[in-house]
């Protein structure tokens, strides 16, 4: 029996609304040594996985995991793009009427990489959080998915066995892979709500 069911926060709940990529313009106006592809996880590993005293201090880290001197032109070049984008956080339109209609029979959470920045625009921005039975942010378990860590720690809060769970997300790696190997049913969202709701189905659940 389904008694918890998580979800993914980006571009599973919500998103933000702008016209340009935050990575692709940090690497491009910083000029940075560094991969595309191998952005996400330096961004990760440098903002997500602490409380930071300060947002100058964390992306002071991040200037330097990107090989770029962190001079406070840079540091602060780095948060600008980074804030701007993250100012126009929203939630999909069926997020709030979905997550109502389930918190009825079940428990609801949310596990995401984020930095204390990115959920405050969240909570500044949305009533997310006021629906969320267990909000864990990777800033709380000191990893980022797909760190097995995360989820386990996810399950002992709810206090749930991982076959009474289901993981919601758009990251075939880290929401979805990653909670299949512990056991944790999943659904890879691909945008598509209608399918969504089908595939809830699946599991014994209607919305």
């Amino acid at each position: 029996m389904i008694k918890l069911i998580i979800f993914d926060v980006w571009w599973t709940l919500a998103y933000r609304d702008v016209s340009f990529g935050a990575a692709t313009k940090m690497l491009k106006e910083t000029k940075a040594p560094v991969a595309y592809k191998d952005f996400k996880k330096i961004f990760e590993n440098s903002i997500q996985k602490k409380v930071w005293p300060s947002k100058y201090a964390a992306y002071e880290i991040l200037c330097k995991n990107m090989k770029v001197k962190p001079t406070k032109e840079n540091v602060n070049l780095l948060m600008k793009i980074r804030d701007t984008a993250e100012a126009t956080t929203k939630l999909y339109d069926f997020v709030i009427p979905l997550i109502k209609t389930l918190r009825k029979k079940y428990k609801i959470g949310i596990i995401s990489n984020s930095s204390t920045f990115a959920i405050d625009q969240v909570k500044k921005n949305t009533d997310l959080l006021k629906y969320i039975d267990y909000p864990l942010f990777s800033y709380n378990v000191g990893v980022t998915k797909p760190n097995p860590k995360f989820f386990k720690e996810m399950l002992k809060l709810a206090k749930c066995k991982p076959e009474e769970a289901i993981m919601i997300g758009d990251d075939l790696e880290d929401d979805i892979l990653a909670s299949r190997k512990l056991g944790i049913n999943a659904i890879h969202f691909k945008k598509d709500y209608n399918k969504l709701k089908k595939d809830l189905t699946s599991f014994g659940v209607f919305v």
